[in-house]
């Protein structure tokens, strides 16, 4: 249960952050990239904003230096300043009233008054403009002559408004002589300026004020800020640029979270957006992860009962063709495999008990029969015939070798041996003669080899080969040599062969001539594999050879009694 629950818990995990990690990236890129363009508008809008502005106000301003233009060069208000002081209040009475006419035919959109450079002789004058207006310092007035074609732009409080009022003083001059003769005062009210600038709608809080050359508030929305020293706010966007010569400058600002505020609306929506697909994408994933892993686990169940020994086919729902359905399918033909070896193995269990029956039957004791032959033996001797004994002291070896205890293990060396003994009986029994030749790599005598494997080959050729040839002509050739790791066994006579018998060449890649040949290459087969056994040489003429392949084993420690 664990496995199947750690197989779930690993692909849902790892496919999971395969998709959410990208996911979450592309989330917080998409929310950084929205932030800049975001914070790149709002910079851009501020700027063209404070330029429309500075625009606005620069116009302002220069529409009261000219306007100044037309009043300083009007001849009528030169000879009216250029004429003697007044001696008398009569005399300054007729002053005021032609200042005034002349003022009221050279004004502007803007209030204006006129001062004589000599003001000390025209107190009746002054005293009528300066009840609530401002009245030029002398510094401001000598300035104004030294600029000669420029004016000089000052601010002052009004009191009767209460409001910041601009003022722009001009020197006039003789037009003969050019010499100053006094100034004229253009006054703007704040709410002139005010009315000029524009301000972005999609901020409420956003601020626009003018500062003088010393950094004090000129114009602002609060009046009552007038004259103080402008301290840019913590957490607010400032820009500035410059009005006029003199050093004035328009301020725009803006708090900080009114930009981060849409930032912070679009940072919201992205993580709204990032965590839905994360919902959904994690219940799919359940979905899809758990179509995967359920028959897995179910499979895995099915097998605990397989390993528990109930052999049964494992039965899907549905079928599928991917590649569960294959490891279903897989599973299924294994059960089927291992159900049908373990009824040929219990066949083969069956046939291997009746095969031990029938050998303990047959079985008797060897030392009856070597006691046996040695008696023959001995009355052969007795009865002074060679031969009997021979062949009977040969046929003890070829019984003591067969039933050695049961061992499937010989050497080389005792294998030639026993082949050589059986030749030998054939001889004594047959009467008949033949040569046998044996060429043997001595290293090899002593290598491990399986018993019983050249007697019937050996058997096979007096059989099919020597019977077949005259008295003395035949001739069996056994070659043992070793090429790398492989014995090789070839035996060889000098009989028909295969042309013989045409048949035997549709089978000339397998063991023919008898059971015990086959019985041999079976053993081998099934003892080392596929590639070792008896194969019959097709190419050689002239007689029949065969060739045995057997593996190098090791070299016998003792060898057979």
């Amino acid at each position: 249960m664990k496995i199947e629950d750690n197989l779930f818990n690993k692909m849902f995990v790892f496919i999971a952050l395969s998709i959410i990690i990208p996911l979450a990236m592309l989330g917080y890129l998409s929310y950084d990239r929205s932030k800049s363009q975001l914070e790149t508008v709002t910079s851009k809008l501020l700027q063209d904003n404070i330029e429309l502005n500075k625009k606005q106000v620069n116009r302002l301003l220069k529409d009261a230096e000219v306007e100044s233009e037309k009043m300083v060069t009007s001849i009528q208000l030169q000879k009216l300043l250029q004429s003697h002081p007044p001696r008398s209040y009569e005399e300054e009475k007729v002053f005021i009233d032609r200042i005034s006419q002349l003022i009221a035919q050279l004004k502007g959109t803007y209030g204006v008054y006129v001062l004589p450079k000599q003001m000390k002789y025209y107190p009746n004058y002054l005293e009528l403009i300066n009840g609530n207006d401002f009245k030029p310092s002398t510094e401001l007035m000598l300035k104004a002559f030294d600029l000669k074609e420029k004016g000089v732009w000052y601010h002052y409080w009004d009191e009767s408004s209460k409001k910041p009022v601009l003022t722009y003083i001009r020197a006039v001059r003789s037009s003969y002589y050019y010499e100053p003769l006094g100034v004229i005062v253009l006054k703007i009210p704040d709410s002139f300026v005010r009315e000029e600038l524009t301000f972005p709608s999609s901020f409420k809080n956003y601020k626009t004020l003018i500062v003088d050359q010393d950094n004090n508030i000129i114009s602002n929305e609060n009046s009552m800020l007038y004259n103080e020293k402008f301290v840019p706010e913590e957490d607010w966007n400032t820009a500035e640029t410059q009005l006029n010569k003199q050093g004035w400058k328009l301020i725009t600002a803006l708090p900080n979270k009114e930009i981060t505020g849409n930032i912070e609306q679009i940072k919201n929506f992205t993580l709204w957006i990032v965590m839905i697909s994360i919902f959904i994408i994690s219940t799919y994933l359940v979905i899809i992860v758990r179509n995967f892993t359920l028959p897995i686990k179910d499979l895995v169940s099915h097998m605990e009962k397989v390993r528990s020994g109930v052999l049964k086919h494992f039965k899907m729902e549905r079928s599928r063709k991917d590649e569960i359905g294959q490891l279903v399918g897989g599973f299924n033909q294994m059960i089927t495999g291992m159900s049908e070896l373990i009824v040929q193995t219990k066949k083969m269990e069956s046939d291997k008990r009746n095969f031990e029956l029938q050998t303990l039957h047959h079985q008797i004791n060897p030392h009856f029969f070597y006691n046996t032959l040695d008696a023959i033996k001995w009355r052969a001797e007795k009865a002074d015939e060679k031969n009997i004994a021979l062949m009977v002291t040969k046929l003890a070896n070829l019984l003591r070798f067969s039933l050695n205890n049961n061992n499937e293990w010989t050497t080389v060396e005792r294998e030639i041996e026993h082949a050589k003994n059986y030749l030998d009986i054939v001889k004594l029994r047959s009467n008949r003669s033949f040569k046998v030749f044996v060429q043997v790599d001595p290293t090899i005598l002593k290598l491990k080899v399986i018993k019983l494997i050249l007697q019937p080959i050996v058997e096979n050729c007096i059989k099919h080969g020597i019977s077949n040839l005259p008295e003395g002509k035949g001739k069996i050739l056994l070659t043992v040599k070793r090429i790398e790791q492989d014995i090789i066994f070839m035996i060889e006579d000098n009989g028909p062969g295969l042309d013989s018998n045409k048949s035997d060449k549709k089978n000339s890649n397998h063991v023919h001539h008898g059971i015990g040949l086959v019985n041999v290459h079976k053993r081998l087969s099934l003892h080392f594999g596929t590639e070792y056994g008896i194969k019959v040489d097709e190419e050689h003429h002239g007689g029949f050879r065969v060739i045995v392949r057997h593996p190098v084993h090791e070299e016998a420690k003792g060898g057979d009694t």
